[in-house]
């Protein structure tokens, strides 16, 4: 009942801002220091309605619309060897996230995320702290979540070493656990052999950033957060977590240059940013964070830009830019939010999420000596939930173009209702206007659906 008058409270808000809050606004959506009204409008796109259309007069859905994602190779260019990595979104705890639930998985999209692949990559947006009791989200979003995950859910995950193996570790709730349960993760993410970026137990560990090396192709991996939803980092040991104000246009970047730097200075070919910014809820990137986004690459020197924080799907970008160590020009890439990989969230778009292929090649140009994007693909897919005698069975990651596929034949492979069917089809169109007109480019090649 409480809920439902909470509902309400927010429908009529909604309806009093009118014009106000059909589009994206421009707040930096830090829960350290929200400033008067943010709340009140995080919980209408959590309770009410997704944000589907971008901040008003900056001509962002044309700007991404026009976006050209194709990395072929430049003529003339004699590639050497390559290096494959697939990247998907967030993975939070949640009641209904178990090993009982979660046994189908991957099945649906396994050949995509796991085969074919130098790296697979994930946001771990939990703590996984033994010595602490499990923690899901709150019953009410007027309490900040304290999350703590299960080393069974991390098994899962890790998919007895098929699965992913490569996290960012910097995010708001990274430090739900404290400094003991922050270091009780890196511990267990050592044990089982996993490697991540973005958090820390010494400050020498926080500047010893990973760079992975196959085919000839040297690839280093760096990661930031943008907010710690209040929970404080010991006096003294702001090492432990990488903490950069990114929604904040005006943000101080040195600790993103010195990390490239190192990079670089240990012969890394590409740096890849995990970046935790950007606002929940919104399909589009405010103006502020296109902005960061182009700093990043061109002030800092980072190649690839892959965000996660927002729960729903944001679009990509090709962006050319001068790298400021070597001076070369580069055509980079930002994915601003691949959307959750694994969650129990019920906010409708945040159902429909994304999986990348990025392929890297290393070669010569021209006599000269450069690695390049030379490919890109996307998978969406479909987080299905299904429940049975009002109690929750399972979780399955479905390829979302195959599902339509089947629909349109008729078929339907699940129990969805003619609400979640239209629903499906709602998304098929949502998701096709964040893709660019260039979408035979970066979806699998295999699908060739109506974006009718």
């Amino acid at each position: 009942m409480l809920l439902e008058l909470e509902k309400l409270k927010y429908r009529i808000i909604g309806v009093l801002k009118g014009d106000k809050y059909r589009y994206s606004q421009p707040v930096q959506g830090d829960f350290n220091d929200l400033q008067p009204g943010e709340f009140d409008w995080w919980k209408y796109k959590y309770y009410i309605r997704q944000i589907e259309q971008a901040e008003k007069g900056k001509h962002i859905e044309e700007f991404f619309a026009k976006q050209n994602l194709d990395f072929s190779l430049p003529e003339g260019f004699v590639a050497k060897g390559t290096f494959k990595m697939t990247a998907g979104g967030d993975l939070l705890s949640g009641d209904q996230i178990t090993t009982e639930t979660t046994k189908h998985l991957w099945d649906d999209i396994a050949h995509f995320y796991f085969e074919n692949t130098d790296r697979v990559y994930a946001n771990l947006e939990t703590p996984i702290a033994a010595s602490q009791p499990v923690k899901n989200a709150p019953r009410s979003v007027n309490e900040t979540p304290q999350l703590n995950g299960t080393e069974g859910m991390l098994d899962r995950y890790l998919n007895n070493g098929r699965g992913i193996n490569f996290f960012s570790t910097a995010n708001n709730h990274c430090f739900n656990q404290g400094e003991k349960g922050l270091i009780e993760t890196l511990e267990l993410l050592d044990k089982k052999g996993a490697l991540q970026v973005g958090t820390a137990r010494t400050s020498e560990e926080q500047d010893n950033i990973p760079i992975i090396e196959k085919n000839g192709l040297r690839i280093a991996y760096i990661a930031y957060t943008f907010t710690l939803n209040g929970d404080k980092v010991p006096e003294g040991k702001e090492y432990m977590v990488n903490h950069v104000h990114l929604n904040n246009p005006n943000e101080d970047l040195t600790l993103i240059k010195r990390h490239v730097a190192i990079a670089r200075e240990g012969k890394a070919d590409m740096v890849i940013a995990f970046l935790h910014w950007s606002l929940e809820f919104e399909s589009y990137p405010i103006e502020n964070i296109i902005k960061m986004g182009h700093r990043i690459l061109e002030e800092c020197g980072v190649d690839i830009i892959i965000g996660n924080h927002a729960h729903v799907i944001q679009p990509l970008e090709g962006y050319n830019f001068t790298d400021p160590f070597s001076g070369e020009k580069k055509s980079g890439l930002i994915a601003y939010s691949l959307g959750n990989l694994v969650a129990d969230f019920n906010t409708d778009n945040s159902l429909l999420s994304i999986l990348l292929r990025i392929q890297m090649t290393k070669g010569t140009l021209n006599g000269l000596e450069k690695t390049v994007i030379s490919g890109l693909e996307v998978l969406p897919f479909y987080t299905f939930k299904e429940c049975r005698d009002g109690v929750f069975k399972e979780i399955r990651l479905l390829d979302f173009l195959n599902l339509l596929e089947q629909l349109q034949k008729g078929v339907t492979p699940y129990a969805f209702t003619k609400e979640q069917i239209k629903e499906l089809y709602r998304l098929k169109k949502l998701f096709y206007k964040l893709m660019p007109n260039s979408i035979e480019q970066v979806v699998q090649t295999k699908h060739r659906l109506s974006k009718k």
